[in-house]
């Protein structure tokens, strides 16, 4: 019987994994270059990755297929009823049930579930006015969730607006207490706002309209995906990857939601890092009735902290496995 030598083994399982790779990306399988080159270009620092196999005319193919048309619309403030949570002895769906069946004097409620083979945390939160934002003072280094959360006493906390990855700071606009704490431009940013009466506006604005508006608090990100109960029109993936998932929505009875959406965590995997599509965000999301709805920043900086414990399994492997983020949404 022949043995193999330690060199001769690593060699065969380098040349294996190659071909499977060389298979998976310039192989038959539209799905396998779609997944790679949109979950690439998705992320802040390995957009890289999409040109390491392709060239710019299949990118540029692949992006084509893949794509949203975001919604001028934004929020009518008057069809949110804030307050107005029905009492009801019968649920219509399961989900209904998760959300509206609560103690009387409970603030929150943790709703876990999978979605395909990824862990969900949706979190309802059933005063909006009590929602708001968190920020770092130096905010071109960022701070951890579970720190912010810490020092502004918060309940519960989600990761909020994207930075740059070549200057550090935030993008668009951050708005605490009707305060503009930072505005990147005098131009107008998606926004994710909650106004004085506590409704989630899903719109655009300049720092000179945030006062005409009554907002008191926002973020910037994108894309927004539910609009007054209308969703966004998705084709293919909507040319975004597969990613871990941080969403704030609203309910038109004025029930806030915080969607978690994991991903493989700090594990290695041929599928990356893991997680859901837009498309499946709004399927969760219309399960559960969101009524407005945008994407936060998402991937490495995906997190959920609740009383000072970290809920989910964020796939940054820096400090406590947490990423550096700019900004959050809290329940204080």
């Amino acid at each position: 019987m022949i043995r193999l030598k330690w060199v001769t083994k690593l060699f065969i399982v380098i040349d294996v994994i190659i071909i499977m790779c060389f298979f998976l990306v310039y192989g038959p399988y539209d799905k396998a270059r779609v997944f790679w080159i949109t979950t690439a270009l998705e992320t802040g620092n390995h957009k890289y990755l999409a040109n390491i196999f392709y060239s710019k005319k299949t990118i540029k193919k692949v992006m084509s297929e893949n794509y949203i048309i975001e919604t001028d619309d934004e929020t009518d403030a008057k069809s949110v009823k804030i307050g107005e949570i029905e009492e009801v002895n019968s649920y219509t769906s399961i989900y209904e049930r998760q959300i509206l069946e609560h103690d009387k004097d409970a603030l929150y409620k943790l709703i876990e579930f999978k979605y395909g083979e990824f862990d969900c945390y949706l979190v309802a939160i059933y005063d909006p006015k009590r929602v708001s934002v968190a920020y770092n003072k130096k905010l071109y280094q960022g701070k951890i969730l579970s720190e912010m959360a810490e020092e502004n006493k918060a309940i519960v906390a989600i990761n909020g607006g994207g930075y740059s990855w070549s200057t550090g700071y935030p993008y668009g606009l951050i708005v605490k207490n009707g305060e503009i704490v930072y505005a990147q431009s005098k131009g107008k940013y998606p926004l994710a706002a909650i106004n004085e009466d506590g409704v989630l506006m899903v719109t655009s604005l300049s720092a000179s309209e945030i006062k005409e508006k009554k907002i008191k608090h926002a973020l910037s990100f994108t894309p927004a995906l539910i609009v007054n109960g209308n969703p966004i029109k998705i084709y293919g993936t909507g040319g975004s990857g597969l990613n871990p998932r941080t969403v704030i929505a609203q309910r038109q009875d004025g029930i806030i939601l915080f969607l978690v959406v994991n991903g493989y965590g700090q594990k290695l995997s041929f599928k990356g890092r893991g997680g859901v599509y837009l498309n499946d965000l709004l399927v969760i999301l219309q399960r559960y009735k969101a009524y407005n709805a945008i994407n936060m920043d998402g991937g490495s900086s995906t997190t959920l902290v609740i009383d000072g414990k970290l809920i989910n399994s964020p796939c940054e492997p820096l400090k406590n496995g947490q990423d550096f983020i700019r900004s959050a949404w809290i329940l204080s």
